[in-house]
């Protein structure tokens, strides 16, 4: 049943990846950060009247980590994609699974088996083969457009954030329960955005209101990522979970050239169906 969750997941990432770069031609990525958790925290918040809050130190210690790495990673994700193209930007999270494989035996004591690592590193060549037009600049030079380019750099350290912050979140919910973690996270996330845009004077009707069908879409997109994802990371290992929520860069590749026109199908094509090969090594583990 993971596996169901697991794979909605990616699919509602990439749609939300496609209206942020919608969005992002209207307004400052800060913005959609903000718009990104405002429909979660209001649709959310009234599930903490039929729970039972459970607070303790770990659970304390664990949400007060992944809150502020979140709160920097979804910054840096709205700023990634308003900056490179999204068949390009997207992919790169495809490293968190490599990052997980050192986090995940250090924070929640889970290593993947063989298959799983082997899907994983599938994976991970897959988003080389994105460029792999570039091959005669030399072995790296896939990686090194890929970086030079400030998009896929910004989404490069957003993986890196979110293998640490994938393993707090299950030791959050592990404490708690996922709409309790859930509807917390995104109203940190809320508030601190608030304040500081409230602040600089951005929070304003005249500087939102352009963009808000857009920023409703990416709103409603991440309610859906946060329940399938927080849903399956509760029922099997992190490193499973973020490997396949990785498939969210495969579907941004068609997403960006049959919505966006972006180019360079045929390379991110064969990169996409490598990852695809990782995905079913996972599942087969």
């Amino acid at each position: 049943m993971w596996v169901v969750f697991a794979l909605l997941n990616p699919v509602s990432e990439g749609l939300r990846s496609l209206f942020v770069k919608k969005a992002s031609h209207q307004v400052e990525p800060i913005i959609i950060s903000w718009a990104n958790n405002l429909l979660p925290s209001i649709l959310f918040l009234p599930g903490l009247f039929f729970i039972e809050i459970h607070i303790n130190k770990l659970f304390l210690l664990s949400f007060t980590g992944t809150a502020i790495i979140n709160l920097a990673a979804t910054i840096l994700y709205m700023r990634a994609i308003s900056k490179g193209d999204i068949s390009k930007v997207m992919p790169m999270m495809s490293f968190t699974p490599l990052f997980l494989l050192v986090t995940s035996p250090i924070l929640v004591g889970e290593f993947p088996h063989t298959f799983g690592v082997i899907g994983i590193l599938f994976i991970v060549a897959g988003s080389y083969l994105l460029n792999s037009n570039l091959r005669k600049q030399g072995i790296f030079a896939p990686f090194k457009a890929l970086l030079k380019e400030k998009g896929p750099r910004y989404m490069f350290i957003v993986g890196f954030l979110w293998s640490i912050s994938a393993n707090l979140d299950k030791i959050s919910i592990q404490n708690s329960s996922i709409l309790q973690h859930i509807i917390f996270l995104n109203v940190f996330i809320l508030i601190s955005l608030s304040i500081y845009l409230a602040s600089r004077g951005k929070l304003k009707r005249e500087t939102i209101y352009p963009a808000r069908k857009n920023l409703t879409f990416v709103s409603l997109f991440t309610c859906g990522t946060f329940i399938f994802h927080m849903t399956a990371l509760s029922m099997t290992l992190v490193a499973y979970v973020v490997s396949l929520k990785r498939l969210s860069g495969v579907i941004s590749v068609f997403l960006g050239y049959f919505a966006l026109n972006e180019p360079n199908i045929r390379e991110r094509l064969l990169g996409s169906i490598v990852m695809f090969i990782g995905v079913l090594l996972i599942l087969l583990s």
